[in-house]
């Protein structure tokens, strides 16, 4: 695997590039392009949950949709539902204030 060092961290390299992956939202197939690192996440949160990642995605769809929110890029938020996530799985210790 290809890594790179910055001062911030050590990145795999493959964990940056985009891949794009056809999913069913709510019965509608469309397609999703993200990068490497977001759809390990969706994996492992659709795991969590006993989901597939179709699932998962057009849960979020869902809840965005009942929320009555405009989103018009959902692929933005489909990236910051993953950071939210992973930012509450993280120690109280190392929590982010989002507000």
């Amino acid at each position: 695997m290809p890594m790179f060092r910055t001062m911030s961290c050590n990145i795999n390299s493959d964990l940056l590039k985009l891949r794009q992956r056809s999913v069913r939202l709510n019965g509608i197939a469309t397609c999703l392009r993200l990068e490497e690192i977001y759809w390990s996440i969706i994996e492992q949160l659709a795991r969590e949950e006993s989901l597939t990642v179709g699932k998962l995605i057009s849960r979020w769809a869902m809840e965005m949709d009942l929320a009555h929110e405009s989103i018009w890029n959902f692929t933005g938020y489909v990236r910051v539902v993953c950071v939210v996530q992973m930012i509450k799985r993280m120690d109280s210790s190392h929590q982010i204030d989002l507000a």
